[in-house]
């Protein structure tokens, strides 16, 4: 079984951010706008019979192994679907780190979606949406992209036209 797709993995911005106050999780309640930009970095996904996760970052340097959102996503799935065939993942980083433009919550997101598609995984969008919680607040945006509203740490979105 060997399945190869590549796929962008877009950026954001966020027209506005206001801080509506302290949470008693220790997080900010926070309204945004999301909107995701033209800049990308790019996603190779690779399945084949082993079992294990293996992640290569080319490009600007973040971090790697298991430390990486991609491969908690792709570990998350796994673990979450009892799947059992193996994937390398290529990860191009062209977005710029610490920058606010959401590129590893961008990562994975797209993570979740390319490997629950090419491991038949059949989650549906909101069962993706609840393991995208689990990864950070701006990953459930990424499910989707465009343009939305992020309500309470970002995690809550409605799309917006």
């Amino acid at each position: 079984m060997r399945s190869k797709l590549r796929v962008p993995s877009f950026a954001k911005i966020n027209w506005s951010l206001k801080i509506l106050g302290r949470r008693s999780d220790g997080y900010h309640e926070l309204q945004t706008i999301y909107q995701t930009i033209d800049l990308h970095d790019e996603i190779t996904f690779e399945i084949n019979s082993g079992k294990r996760i293996e992640l290569i970052v080319q490009g600007k340097s973040v971090t790697e192994g298991k430390q990486n959102l991609v491969y908690q996503a792709a570990l998350l799935l796994y673990k979450t679907t009892g799947h059992t065939a193996g994937v390398k993942i290529v990860l191009k980083k062209k977005i710029p780190v610490g920058a606010g433009l959401g590129g590893g919550s961008s990562n994975a997101a797209i993570a979740l979606i390319t490997l629950n598609r090419l491991w038949k995984c059949n989650l549906s969008f909101r069962q993706l949406e609840q393991l995208a919680k689990q990864l950070g607040s701006d990953v459930p945006f990424f499910l989707t992209g465009g343009m939305a509203l992020g309500i309470g740490r970002g995690e809550k979105v409605i799309p917006l036209p």
